[in-house]
């Protein structure tokens, strides 16, 4: 009777679980996924402004790095040709470089960071909500 009566209640949790747990339409459930994706112009990491987000991705040592604009003079910093960014991660230095003049249909060049080698080591991404 005992075990009878165990066995009712435990499916009727699981009938209860089953269907409370369902398939929820693209950003709708309880763990949102977004895309992001790379500031690669001048104008657009300039848009950033205090208290905003940004990932830094380091493709040297695969990490990423979430940090905030503390004030407008940092995102200038952020694009400003021949200076410099470090990765929190693995704090290897890369040098941020202008690469070509304006293209067509856009206003700013395109800002890379490269590392002594003159590859291609890291980006950023805005983190906007």
């Amino acid at each position: 009777m005992k075990t009878t009566l165990a066995t009712l209640i435990a499916a009727a949790f699981a009938v209860g679980l089953a269907t409370s747990v369902s398939a929820a339409p693209p950003g709708k459930g309880p763990f949102e996924t977004k895309t992001y994706k790379q500031a690669a112009t001048q104008a657009e990491i300039k848009s950033l402004k205090k208290g905003d987000r940004y990932a830094l991705v380091c493709t040297e040592c695969k990490s990423i790095t979430v940090k905030e604009i503390a004030d407008d003079k940092q995102a200038e910093a952020l694009c400003h040709n021949g200076g410099t960014m470090h990765c929190d991660a693995c704090k290897k230095k890369a040098t941020i470089q202008h690469v070509g003049p304006p293209g067509k249909g856009t206003e700013s060049s395109k800002v890379t960071y490269v590392n002594a080698e003159g590859k291609e080591c890291m980006f950023i991404v805005p983190v906007k909500d």
